[in-house]
């Protein structure tokens, strides 16, 4: 292949892949969202978050539910690529991560979580600073905004940057946390703009499918996740077209 696939050939791929999938990737997706919704709940239920205390235990809870979430992204990848390459399906697929090196996963996510975070320290110093510190609206208001937006492109860059962690992670299954971060940021080099125009894509039917009470999400989701399983083996058979170069040395 001389070029990269375009979007809209990735997601017309997509649902040709879906097709007789939907009764096991539906359920698989109720299942992970009934787990972690139900885990949440019982942990912030008695939780009053109107003080500081509550608010950063619920801030502790929600960084640790991003770990776990991070073993089931693994099981959905793993779901997801058979369904890209035709492989069979199983709802319990998406406990694959729980099984296949579960601490990977979660160090994965750990990483990642801790690089967005980062973005966002000026916008947290700030909220202190003027938490205890009178200052004008407008200036307030103005460095609100500027550190939040810095928080926002950083992050974002960096998801995009490490987006095919767990795709690494599972075709490398030889490789540590720290090298499939390493890889992904590797094989993204020119490929950022690529999966964030395929990612924006997807904004108008994710606004229909909330429009539909979260009902058609059930049916954006899988679509969505199986055009990024394409992006992600277009990327790597479109690299190892053009060159020979041993992904475990580099």
């Amino acid at each position: 292949m001389d070029r990269h696939a375009s979007s809209a050939e990735l997601k017309a791929k997509a649902k040709g892949q879906m097709l007789g999938k939907y009764g096991t990737l539906v359920p698989a997706i109720l299942v992970v969202e009934v787990i972690m919704t139900a885990i949440n709940f019982m942990a912030t239920f008695s939780l009053d978050t109107r003080t500081m205390p509550g608010l950063t235990i619920q801030f502790v809870i929600e960084c640790l539910l991003q770990l776990l979430a991070g073993i089931f992204l693994a099981g959905q990848t793993y779901m997801y690529l058979n369904v890209s390459c035709g492989g069979n399906i199983k709802i319990s697929d998406v406990f694959y991560g729980f099984t296949n090196h579960p601490d990977k996963a979660i160090l994965i996510q750990l990483l990642q979580l801790l690089l967005c975070l980062a973005f966002f320290v000026p916008l947290f110093i700030c909220l202190g600073v003027f938490t205890f510190i009178d200052g004008t609206f407008s200036v307030m208001l103005l460095l609100l905004s500027v550190t939040f937006c810095i928080g926002l492109v950083g992050s974002t860059i960096i998801s995009l940057q490490y987006s095919q962690s767990y795709f690494v992670m599972l075709d490398f299954p030889e490789f540590t946390a720290v090298q499939c971060l390493r890889y992904s940021r590797e094989i993204m080099k020119g490929n950022k703009a690529r999966r964030f125009y395929l990612g924006v894509s997807f904004l108008p039917l994710y606004l229909l499918g909330l429009l539909t009470c979260c009902i058609g999400l059930l049916f954006v989701i899988p679509y969505s996740n199986t055009a990024f399983c394409n992006f992600y083996l277009e990327l790597m058979s479109y690299r190892n077209n053009h060159s020979r170069t041993n992904p475990s040395q580099e």
